[in-house]
């Protein structure tokens, strides 16, 4: 049996959330074992919330006497419930205060009916939480879309419940910053002092395989206080409302697949075609939003999910981070699990646009979880459909060179790389491609991928031995060592600046590009 719900337990449910304490705030830690209507006597009251009405309490005097009698049968407090909100008397308020006996304000147009409520709340919580369930369940059955199930628990349940992602990034609701007790890597219910929060299982289709479950979400109710009752209450809520919201993420990816598929396959037509796009083409472009005839700025981002980030969450808050620094594209999904995007006007962009672009790429990248390390590339402005080929291009080629920084989030303009966009589109060529393969093939096997990183980060340090140790954290003579080997299986000169450039070009064409 749970122990009964504190004066100040009530106060923090809903059916009390608009009263008022007026006075005796020392007793709201006090025990409520019963609710009593007042009937002109007190007697059998210790514990008892006694409910009394506003006519019981004028004159003056006579809530001053009430408070006595209240307090002399061992009541846990006083609630006057009246149809509008008023003051009670000086003396009250200064009587109940030093006799330490909770005076509330509860404004109501039913009495009644809030006193049989907080009678079943007091005396029998099995039954409002069975009440509370099968009004969720009814409410829930009607509602397929996310928002529409999340509103519909809130007003059941009567709590700020929020979706949110495993680092608290808001779905639905408001963010909600986890505290230092609670593991979201675990896919079970939990609850801290201030956050019920309640896994939502992915789908089989939507687990990766071999991989531990994780959750694909998190329902989270963060709380300033809540009695035992109360939060179990809650608690049975988040568990009916995660199936709802299980089927409505599986419908939505299912459906966001759907379309991100029509929406990669139509961008691959565009591109494909050029200037030459079919009537078709251009129809199924303009159902999408997407002006081909226009002026567009491409960009291409790349983020170092992990297994546990899903492609869908990773986009949305990509391009909710975009959004908040006013960056409006279109965004489609590729293959290798980065993302082309594109803007466009009417009018041709102004220089400074372009870089004014830059900057807030770069903000809204900065607002992505560290751990991604993202990686982004901004083409050159060009129209039409040709131009957006180019322009998506030009940011694929710029996110490669964004990609060999060391820092990140790391972000380039084709328009400011000068003689690395002469370089990207060497290093891209099928000849270098096909050099790069056959190169470095000795050094391409899983037991050799260390002589093949100190390779390139020799190549890029100017061949200098001493810079390549500091920038892998190791002793100059193992690097030494590991050249030696590099030389071996190569069987190339790394003293001969020809031979370091040939290889630098094919390090950069195997290098695994931010795709």
């Amino acid at each position: 049996m749970t122990a009964p719900p504190k004066v100040s337990d009530l106060l923090a449910d809903p059916l009390l959330r608009d009263a008022r304490t007026l006075a005796g705030h020392a007793g709201l830690e006090r025990p409520v074992t019963d609710v009593t209507p007042y009937r002109g006597t007190l007697t059998a009251v210790v514990g008892h919330l006694v409910l009394c009405d506003a006519r019981d309490t004028t004159p003056a005097y006579r809530l001053d006497a009430l408070v006595r009698r209240a307090q002399e049968a061992g009541a846990a407090a006083l609630c006057v419930t009246a149809a509008a909100t008023a003051r009670p008397p000086l003396s009250a308020v200064r009587l109940a205060d030093r006799l330490r006996i909770p005076v509330l304000w509860a404004a109501t147009d039913d009495p009644l009916r809030l006193a049989l409520d907080l009678t079943l709340r007091v005396r029998a919580p099995e039954v409002v939480r069975a009440r509370t369930v099968e009004t969720l369940v009814r409410r829930l059955g009607t509602r397929t879309e996310g928002p529409d199930l999340l509103a519909a628990a809130r007003g059941v349940l009567a709590a700020d419940i929020s979706l949110v992602t495993s680092d608290g990034s808001a779905i639905l609701g408001d963010p909600v910053p986890w505290d230092g007790t609670l593991r979201p890597e675990l896919a079970v219910p939990q609850r801290t002092a201030r956050l019920l929060a309640h896994p939502v299982h992915d789908s089989p289709a939507g687990q990766r395989s071999g991989a531990a479950p994780v959750p694909a979400a998190w329902l989270v109710w963060p709380y300033q206080r809540a009695d035992e009752d109360r939060a179990d209450t809650v608690a049975l809520g988040l568990a009916v409302l995660e199936p709802f919201v299980r089927s409505w993420l599986a419908t939505a990816r299912t459906r966001a697949d759907h379309d991100s598929a029509a929406r990669r396959r139509l961008l691959e037509e565009v591109v494909g075609s050029r200037a030459t796009v079919s009537r078709e083409v251009v129809e199924r472009a303009v159902a999408l939003g997407w002006r081909l005839e226009d002026w567009h700025v491409g960009l291409r981002i790349h983020c170092e999910t992990a297994a546990a980030d899903r492609p869908d969450t990773v986009g949305a808050q990509l391009g909710a981070a975009l959004a908040r620094h006013g960056v409006a594209a279109h965004a489609v999904a590729e293959r290798d699990g980065g993302w082309a995007l594109w803007t466009s006007s009417v009018r041709q962009p102004a220089p400074d646009e372009a870089r004014l672009l830059l900057r807030e790429v770069r903000r809204a990248l900065a607002e992505l979880p560290r751990r991604w390390r993202p990686v982004a590339g901004i083409g050159w402005p060009h129209q039409g459909p040709g131009g957006l080929a180019d322009t998506l291009t030009e940011a694929r080629n710029a996110a490669r060179l964004a990609g060999v920084r060391e820092f990140r989030p790391s972000v380039e303009l084709t328009d400011e790389l000068g003689v690395a966009r002469l370089l990207a589109t060497w290093q891209q060529s099928d000849i270098t491609q096909a050099f790069a393969e056959t190169a470095l093939a000795p050094l391409r096997d899983a037991d050799h991928a260390h002589l093949l990183t100190t390779l390139r980060v020799f190549l890029e340090n100017g061949g200098s031995s001493t810079a390549t140790a500091r920038a892998l954290g190791l002793h100059r003579n193992t690097v030494t060592a590991r050249l030696r080997q590099v030389r071996d299986r190569l069987g190339v000169d790394l003293d001969d600046p020809g031979h370091r450039l040939a290889l630098q070009m094919a390090c950069r064409a195997v290098q695994p590009a931010p795709e």
